[in-house]
């Protein structure tokens, strides 16, 4: 076994991190229910959240929060679903802000007027 060389900066050592796969985390939080994918929320995922909320809305969970607190990246139909879910009539969808890279999106595309986003309790 040979010991590991010190790599200087921004030199390839041929590791890649992978992240974690994604995954969706629902937690009761007293009278709301709040929803938290985990990882990127993208044209792969946005289909798992959208059927978690839909199936919280069938069990007649009136008041959703989508915390996206965990999520490291999100695109134009993460942003998608995000519009159509807080636009729902049937069930009243909040938002929880995300990390920087998450946050930005909203300023970009100019829709953080929009979106209902609720302070972290």
């Amino acid at each position: 076994m040979r010991n590991a060389e010190p790599v200087a900066a921004g030199q390839w050592t041929g590791v890649v991190e992978r992240p974690e796969p994604f995954r969706v985390e629902i937690r009761p939080d007293r009278e709301r229910v709040l929803v938290a994918p985990h990882g990127e929320l993208d044209l792969a995922t946005v289909d798992q959240v959208a059927a978690k909320i839909d199936d919280l809305v069938a069990r007649r969970f009136d008041a959703i929060v989508i915390d996206l607190r965990a999520t490291t990246f999100l695109d134009s139909t993460g942003l998608c679903l995000l519009l159509r879910q807080t636009a729902r009539t049937d069930a009243h969808v909040t938002v929880i802000d995300g990390c920087a890279a998450v946050s930005r999106l909203f300023d970009l595309a100019g829709v953080r007027h929009a979106l209902p986003f609720e302070a972290v309790r």
